[in-house]
């Protein structure tokens, strides 16, 4: 069966699985505090992650359901939006896939009401899968011509739920300055495309 909101393709059969066995049994009031939390994390809010498990009542690290749910809203959200999909009819096709009616509703609700801002964020975030928030260096101890770098990682999205994380590089002394010309020679070649300001004429 097609789906407009999947591009008038199948619907993958984790979302088919996650919306019966997790999202269906949300009450209400449980769906729509995990909705406004999904929204603000399509919108590049921060969310915390035990305020999400704990309307699921589940303790951090014992269960995944948190995770399963909150990537099953955001696809369901995201991809009704990428696909300009009308909410009358967003809301028939998840009733199709067994989601109550009550829960249509709020989705279709959420979704008129962010549907601009959504597609907005996904425009400017359309070639950004995680967004680097900031860039530290340190010399580690015990380590020679040896260079520490810090990536911090804004609403990286691990196993369905967005975290604020850090990953760490060492590099050779001797390979920053590859490093750096790589770095510049890559943003020369983006600068130039700029698709926007090449196009803005077109009608």
């Amino acid at each position: 069966m097609k789906f407009r909101f999947c591009g008038d393709g199948d619907c993958p059969d984790w979302v088919l699985a996650e919306i019966h066995s997790n999202l269906a049994v949300l009450s209400i009031k449980q769906l729509r505090e995990v909705v406004h939390y999904v929204t603000m994390c399509i919108l590049g809010e921060e969310v915390p992650e035990d305020n999400v498990r704990s309307i699921f009542g589940i303790v951090k690290g014992t269960m995944d359901t948190p995770k399963a749910a909150f990537a099953c809203i955001r696809f369901l959200l995201v991809s009704a939006a990428r696909f300009n999909t009308d909410s009358s009819v967003f809301g028939t096709e998840l009733q199709q896939l067994g989601l109550p009616k009550d829960h249509t509703t709020v989705m279709c609700q959420v979704l008129d009401e962010h549907v601009s801002k959504i597609r907005t964020k996904l425009s400017q975030s359309s070639l950004m899968v995680n967004e680097l928030n900031s860039v530290t260096s340190s010399v580690p101890a015990n380590t020679v011509d040896c260079v520490q770098f810090q990536f911090g990682i804004r609403n990286e999205i691990v196993n369905g739920v967005p975290q604020q994380t850090t990953h760490t590089i060492n590099i050779n002394r001797s390979d920053i300055p590859v490093l750096l010309k790589e770095l510049r020679t890559a943003k020369g070649i983006m600068d130039r495309y700029d698709y926007e300001s090449k196009h803005s004429d077109i009608k």
